[in-house]
């Protein structure tokens, strides 16, 4: 009797460890599908930045997520610490939104983890990315393919307008009024706050229209993805450039998704 009762334990236990087990196959389908976590990194002499990064590669809003940034540290003298940043967000479709960032000392000498996790409404871990530093920030970023790197060169960061040399994955001005300007610099800040990575270029063109007015178009790798007639107005200047982001990241998506599609 006691041997059939252990025996009926033991294959409880099996059913739940293979139930526990599917489930969490089940799970990862979904982690990093429609909402995914990154952590980048830019580094200089003295400091390490790490930036939590959520992208939604749908073409729906997702509302009501929440996100936690953590940092484990254990020093040489198993000395462990843990700090974690962590709040509710929103992303619109096709958005890539920097969600939190820290920064350790690059001399530091300890085993680090940096994880970024995030939840769903429901509060499900939808998305999750984890680093593991074994010597701190010592540890070499360079070389660790698992590691995206943060990259904004000085021409990038200081565009030239016409003069500037047409360069791959760049944000190209060719603006002849102060409103079109103004709208190049709120469209470009959002292009760089947002982290894109990509090699196709994206022109930002302004041309003299009808009587006094002049026409903005938005081009992705040459296609056109937006236009419309300028006006100084800041508010308006702000919703035109929200438009053409979000057309812009769309059609950047789509090429993606082709040559995903293309590989299998």
């Amino acid at each position: 009797m006691i041997e059939n009762s252990k025996h009926s334990i033991l294959q409880k236990a099996i059913i739940l460890v293979v139930a526990l087990f599917a489930f969490q196959l089940v799970s990862a389908q979904y982690i990093n599908t429609d909402i995914k976590a990154r952590i980048l990194f830019e580094k200089n002499t003295e400091f390490i930045t790490f930036k939590a990064v959520g992208e939604n590669v749908t073409l729906a809003d997702r509302p009501e997520l929440r996100y936690d940034f953590i940092v484990f540290k254990k020093d040489a003298n198993n000395n462990t610490s843990k700090s974690s940043q962590g709040d509710r967000f929103f992303l619109k479709a096709n958005e890539r939104k920097i969600l939190s960032s820290v920064t350790i000392n690059y001399n530091e000498d300890s085993h680090t983890i940096i994880a970024l996790l995030i939840y769903d409404s429901a509060d499900k871990p939808i998305g999750q990315a984890r680093i593991e530093l074994p010597n701190g920030g010592k540890s070499d970023l360079d070389n660790n393919p698992t590691l995206e790197r943060i990259e904004v060169s000085k021409d990038q960061a200081e565009p030239q307008g016409r003069e500037r040399a047409l360069l791959e994955g760049f944000v190209i001005e060719n603006t002849i009024t102060k409103a079109g300007r103004d709208f190049y610099r709120i469209f470009y800040q959002q292009y760089l706050n947002s982290q894109i990575k990509t090699s196709k270029n994206i022109v930002v063109d302004e041309v003299p229209g009808r009587s006094r007015s002049t026409r903005v178009t938005v081009k992705v790798d040459n296609q056109l993805v937006w236009q419309f007639f300028a006006q100084p107005r800041k508010e308006f200047l702000k919703e035109m450039a929200e438009i053409a982001f979000q057309k812009s990241i769309a059609y950047l998506q789509r090429i993606q998704n082709q040559q995903n599609r293309t590989k299998y």
